[in-house]
């Protein structure tokens, strides 16, 4: 007869399997950034397919090759149309910057007096020419597009990687769950709806955040006639990612532009063009904050604004612009698990709304009143499971 192990060997068997995943995810870390793109792509497909799904006759693999196939089609069309235009548009905003370093040196060059003294600004010419020389050359900007384009490996991984999990997600997340005991399975499955309920409400809702902002930023700019105005549009949506600091950046090369090269075909001087280009980029950023905003992310994600803040900024400055990008879902998803092993821990139950509305569902004989029903879901989320369902059989 077979003798289970002990509490000893359990232990150290998890202490190697947990040493060899922490090995093997230093092994292939290259692989981490590609099989995150391709996850965040297919969970924005899931929904396309599941909708085709429950609305045809189709099965689920005839679903998901039909979504594939649609996203490589836009992928192509929106690669050829748009592609040549941002090329143009680097082109010209490189063009634009070395001629706003032209100027710069000039007026550095010579010193500037100051209550009767020359300051000398030698030093500071020499600064910045070390700083900008290599990062204001078209062939910068065309070497770095090339590297992007040529990369048909990992663009490969990603692109096959997200039809297979687009495929079998649904039984990569039935295996997951099944790992949990039995008698855990149900809570595994609920953790599992809040988190998806997070990801969801962030992700597509701060993809169409960048996109809105991108899209009037470019619009603005452009009808003021700001050079490079389709760069900046896509420049301001992709800096949209940071709270706060993103947009100050946009505003602040937008308003370098507009001080040293002034519109195309507004009358206005470069100083009153300025002022209008930050009215512009604020008007944007006011639009987005009281209005796109809260309609786009709704509540789901319950995180105050100056963590959100910092999570972004240290992830962006730690890890790169791919780990801001999902830093706040992972704080979001983070605080769902907590808040579940903290209320198992005292005893409560994980989702006390859910508890008290079948617990009362056959038991009421009248309904409660607004404010009686209110007290009484307070009072369940701060009293544990067992005390609930007592004083519920006493009364």
């Amino acid at each position: 007869m077979n003798k289970g192990w002990s509490r000893t060997t359990c232990y150290l068997v998890l202490i190697v399997v947990l040493t060899g995943l922490a090995w093997l995810l230093f092994a292939v870390r290259a692989l981490i950034g590609p099989l995150v793109i391709a996850a965040l792509l297919a969970y924005v497909l899931n929904p396309a397919v599941t909708l085709i799904t429950t609305r045809t006759r189709l099965s689920h693999r005839l679903s998901v090759s039909l979504v594939y196939l649609l996203f490589l089609a836009v992928l192509v069309v929106l690669l050829v149309i748009f592609v040549p235009v941002v090329i143009s548009q680097a082109k010209s905003l490189s063009l634009e910057l070395q001629g706003i370093k032209v100027q710069l040196e000039d007026a550095l060059a010579s010193p500037i007096t100051f209550l009767g003294f020359d300051l000398s600004l030698d030093e500071l010419l020499v600064g910045l020419q070390e700083i900008s020389s290599p990062l204001l050359k078209p062939e910068r900007v065309l070497r770095v597009l090339k590297a992007t384009t040529t990369n048909l490996a990992w663009i490969l991984v990603i692109l096959v990687t997200t039809y297979y999990f687009l495929r079998d997600w649904e039984r990569l997340r039935e295996w997951l769950i099944r790992l949990a005991p039995e008698a855990h399975q149900s809570d595994v499955r609920r953790l599992h709806k809040d988190i998806q309920g997070v990801w969801q409400a962030y992700l597509r809702g701060q993809l169409l955040l960048m996109l809105v902002v991108g899209v009037l930023t470019g619009l603005g700019s452009a009808a003021v006639g700001l050079p490079g105005a389709v760069a900046l549009g896509l420049l301001a949506g992709a800096l949209d990612l940071v709270p706060s600091l993103g947009p100050t950046v946009a505003m602040v090369v937008a308003a370098l532009i507009a001080w040293f090269e002034g519109s195309a075909y507004l009358p206005l001087s470069n100083t009153w063009f300025t002022v209008v280009v930050i009215a512009l980029y604020n008007l944007v950023q006011l639009l987005e904050n009281i209005w796109l905003q809260p309609r786009i992310m709704g509540r789901s994600v319950r995180l105050h604004p100056g963590l959100v803040f910092v999570a972004v900024v240290g992830a962006l400055t730690l890890m790169g612009v791919l780990a801001a990008l999902i830093i706040v879902p992972l704080v979001g998803s983070a605080r769902v698990v907590g808040r579940y092993v903290h209320r198992r821990m005292l005893g409560f139950e994980p989702w006390p709304e859910a508890v008290s509305s079948s617990l009362y569902r056959g038991t009421l004989k009248y309904p409660l009143s607004g404010r009686r029903e209110e007290r009484r879901k307070r009072h369940d989320s701060q009293t544990p499971l067992c005390q609930q369902r007592q004083s519920r059989s006493d009364s």
